[in-house]
């Protein structure tokens, strides 16, 4: 791989807060950390989740990945991310969540784990493969989240996974309202493009493209 290239795209849904957040660091030409969080509607705070959520594991990564593997740094990024938003919950006297997806590229390697319904989609020689799985579930008052970042422990270990990467491959990281309004199959193609238009509800998406 020779380099790595990002860009990233965010709105917020019909007047409401953008209670997405995105932050992305490179490493190195052919290494970087991408993070999606989405805070959860319902609970108090949304916004400032995501941040938390974001920073918290943006930091933790920055500070463990040269001594230790990918694998170990994600779990103490999650494990670090479910502390500060319970101190965070405990200093505002609230419940606060995020949905979270990171990807981490190290030379020809991603690693990724999330929490919650943040999906990360991989394009390869044209076919648009979904590598993660939606922590989510629906009863008769419509779905909901099973897993997230919300300051209580993970009940399940929190899911970490490697894929090989081959030159020319995209990542896409993004948010439920942009797969829920958008039609991902343009995804395979080379000028996907969202709108603000008819967006009801904060839609972000980050591409990563190896070049």
């Amino acid at each position: 791989m020779k380099t790595i290239e990002f860009k990233t795209i965010s709105y917020s849904g019909k007047d409401k807060i953008n209670e997405d957040y995105i932050l992305c660091h490179k490493l190195s030409d052919n290494s970087l950390i991408a993070i999606l969080a989405d805070g959860m509607g319902g609970l108090s705070y949304g916004a400032e989740a995501a941040k938390i959520v974001s920073e918290s594991i943006m930091t933790t990564i920055l500070d463990h990945v040269q001594d230790s593997s990918p694998e170990d740094v994600l779990c103490m990024a999650f494990d670090a991310a479910d502390t500060a938003i319970s101190k965070k919950c405990k200093e505002l006297k609230c419940r606060m969540g995020a949905a979270v997806t990171v990807a981490l590229i190290i030379d020809d390697f991603l690693y990724y784990a999330w929490q919650g319904n943040v999906r990360l989609y991989k394009v390869c020689n044209g076919e648009l493969i979904l590598l993660s799985t939606d922590h989510i579930v629906t009863d008769v008052e419509g779905p909901f989240l099973t897993r997230c970042v919300n300051g209580k422990g993970y009940r399940d270990k929190v899911p970490i996974k490697q894929e090989k990467l081959e030159q020319t491959d995209r990542i896409y990281i993004c948010s439920d309202g942009c797969y829920q309004y958008v039609d991902f199959a343009e995804l395979a193609g080379q000028n996907f493009i969202i709108s603000a238009k008819n967006m009801f509800d904060d839609s972000s998406l980050l591409e990563i493209n190896l070049i």
